[in-house]
């Protein structure tokens, strides 16, 4: 499975495709909540650790797009 970005679900953020779990979820399990990649896959059944790391892969890779979409972030 992808990344994908749909206007029809999820208000057009990033999701692992099939499973509708955003990018922002996985990422802010792994670096807010201490979570580690397996214990993700424990908290989402639907994604594989593949899943996992491909949304961290890809939120890593966007990361500036996805700080500045944070709630209280400011934009220059």
């Amino acid at each position: 499975m992808g990344i994908v970005r749909d206007d029809r679900h999820s208000d057009g953020v990033p999701t692992v495709e099939g499973t509708g779990i955003r990018v922002k979820d996985i990422a802010e399990a792994y670096e807010h909540s201490g979570y580690e990649p397996d214990e993700i896959t424990q908290l989402y059944p639907d994604l594989t650790l593949s899943d996992v790391h491909r949304g961290l892969a890809y939120y890593y890779d966007h990361i500036d797009e996805f700080r500045s979409a944070a709630p209280g972030s400011t934009s220059a």
